[in-house]
């Protein structure tokens, strides 16, 4: 094969190719190295021209920075030593430039060093990274002027940030790295900075429709907007070359742009690079203030909705809490929102069982408002009675989630309790009045119904009670009623039921009795303690009455009897009638 192939493919090769050979001391220690040959790609990347250091010593007399040229000449020295090919990345600060650097040795003196850039792809890299870690939260002006100095070559680069009109704009970063820039930087910035300029037409008819624009000098681009004496004094002390305006927009609104200032002799460089980095500008720009709106918005909501007197409360569709404001954890006497957040709405039992996680999925799966009341029991003890309002809460048009407002009612609810109490209850002898058959006993009917329990009714009638009256006195007659109720309410659970009908007549309702074979060991132990002996009145007043009470009790059982009320006691009526037509003083279930 021709030499000259392999020469011609290293000179037109777009990776930077050079060629050294390594200088050694007396002990046979490398301490520099020449350079021998290099492609236009070396020189354009490193700036280093061939005919100014071919055979010259690189440490010695082409470096400016001597202890990092030392540097390099270790990592060579070991390449040589080692035999053995070395990878690294290197950034050259003067060229802005990233480099894959490979140097590999071709015998004991020589060696060969590859630059490859990449550049575009660190950038972008380290550029993507920063929107990510930043889009919404915080708009860092600085860092995106010094990537844009970075990126695209120019000494200066000034951010101009346009109000909402599109036309008036702000200077809000500049940038640059030289020693008059560095020297002259806080005159600079407290005269550009933060100021407000009017809208420029002049600016803006040149720059037109396009993305980025490049004048020859300063003035093409100020024209009679800056005197001409003070731009070329500007250009003169800066060194100041092509100007370029390069805008920065989102769906072809100008959010602002950025005026590079490139040195005598240079240009824009990456420009794909660049134009992308526009490109991801505008957009984070936008997003980030459209987000840092609603965040603003959203603060405010949470702000009223954390100090809210009543519970708040937002989950996503699945159940999962979202947010809950300190009421409602104060509502649930949960030790923190993490505790409360652990907590899935659809799917935690007790909340199940209250019907609480039935009326969210509907308010999401069906999009309409409803409110609930439920008494509630937390999962950290505390016992509760809450008026929920639930509403779907819609993301682009689709439900995607609740918000809940949660009141406490429980306070309402026991002033609502003493209330109807008061309305339901007998003013004698504290019993259920005959209100409480179309009210608490319908009730406890219809949940024997709905799980399916056994239940049983006995109406009590004192026997010989108008004898009670006429001898000893309707005050001895009211004791005794208040008696009889006292005993039998501490015979009877829960959901149990004492209910005065009339004089002296009372309906014991008997909630779960498990079979209707225990509905006899329920009424015997009842009758046992109604029969009995009474001693009533104040001894102190000498007023004290023994007597002997007995009653009779008629029973019907649920559901073998009847279903309501009225059959029910229709039933135990009979069974009563049947027992006092036998002597009184007794018990019997209807058969």
């Amino acid at each position: 094969m021709n030499k000259n192939i392999y020469e011609e493919a290293i000179q037109k090769n777009t990776v930077a190719f050079a060629y050294h050979e390594g200088v050694f001391d007396d002990r046979g220690k490398m301490t520099d190295y020449i350079f021998i040959d290099m492609n236009p790609v070396f020189e354009r990347y490193t700036g280093l021209k061939k005919e100014d250091i071919i055979g010259k010593k690189f440490t010695e007399e082409i470096a400016l920075d001597k202890e990092h040229a030392r540097e390099w000449v270790q990592r060579y020295a070991k390449v040589i030593a080692e035999q053995k090919e070395d990878r690294f990345e290197e950034y050259s600060k003067e060229y802005r430039r990233n480099f894959d650097i490979i140097a590999y040795p071709t015998d004991e003196k020589h060696f060969v060093t590859l630059f490859i850039n990449n550049t575009f792809e660190k950038r972008v890299q380290e550029i993507g990274r920063f929107f990510i870690e930043n889009m919404g939260a915080y708009i860092d002006y600085d860092r995106l002027t010094e990537f844009a100095y970075e990126v695209s070559g120019a000494e200066y680069v000034a951010f101009n940030l346009f109000d909402k009109n599109g036309k008036d704009f702000e200077t809000v970063s500049i940038y640059g790295e030289t020693e008059i820039f560095n020297k002259n930087l806080e005159l600079i910035k407290n005269y550009f900075l933060k100021r407000k300029w009017p809208n420029d037409p002049v600016k803006e008819q040149k720059t037109g429709g396009r993305d980025i624009t490049v004048f020859e000098t300063l003035h093409d681009l100020t024209g009679e907007v800056v005197p001409k004496e003070t731009v070329m004094q500007i250009e003169r002390d800066y060194d100041i070359g092509h100007v370029a305006v390069a805008k920065i927009t989102k769906e072809r609104k100008v959010l602002g742009d950025f005026t590079l200032f490139f040195k005598k002799g240079n240009s824009l460089i990456n420009q794909d690079l660049f134009k992308l980095f526009l490109l991801q500008t505008g957009l984070f720009i936008e997003k980030t203030r459209l987000e840092k709106s609603l965040f603003r918005s959203q603060k405010r909501f949470f702000t009223l909705a954390e100090y809210a007197p009543v519970g708040f409360m937002a989950c996503d569709r699945k159940g999962n809490i979202t947010y809950a404001n300190k009421k409602l954890l104060e509502i649930m006497d949960s030790p923190s929102y993490e505790a409360t957040k652990s907590i899935n709405l659809i799917e935690f039992a007790p909340l199940k069982k209250e019907g609480f996680s039935d009326k969210l999925a509907e308010c999401m799966e069906k999009n309409r408002e409803i409110i609930y009341e439920m008494g509630y029991k937390s999962l950290w003890g505390k016992k509760t009675w809450l008026r929920v309002y639930y509403n779907p809460f819609k993301a682009e048009g689709e439900v995607s989630g609740a918000h809940m407002v949660i009141d406490d009612i429980t306070e309402k609810k026991k002033e609502e309790d003493v209330l109807k109490n008061l309305a339901e209850r007998d003013a004698l002898t504290k019993a259920f009045n005959r209100h409480a058959l179309e009210t608490v006993l319908i009730d406890r009917l219809n949940e024997a119904e709905a799980k399916n329990l056994v239940s049983c009714i006995s109406i009590v009638d004192i026997d010989g009670f108008k004898m009670i009256n006429d001898t000893c006195g309707h005050e001895v007659g009211d004791s005794v009623l208040k008696y009889l109720a006292t005993r039998v309410k501490k015979e009877l659970r829960e959901n149990d039921l004492l209910i005065r009908t009339g004089g002296d007549e009372f309906l014991i309702y008997f909630h779960d009795i498990k079979s209707q074979e225990n509905a006899e060991y329920f009424i015997k132990r009842i009758f046992g303690k109604i029969s009995t002996h009474y001693r009533l009145g104040d001894e102190q007043e000498g007023k004290c009455f023994a007597l002997e009470v007995g009653c009779s009790m008629g029973t019907s059982l649920y559901p073998r009897h009847g279903r309501t009320v009225k059959e029910l006691m229709a039933k135990a009526d009979a069974a009563l009638y049947k027992v006092k037509n036998s002597g009184k003083s007794n018990y019997h279930i209807f058969d």
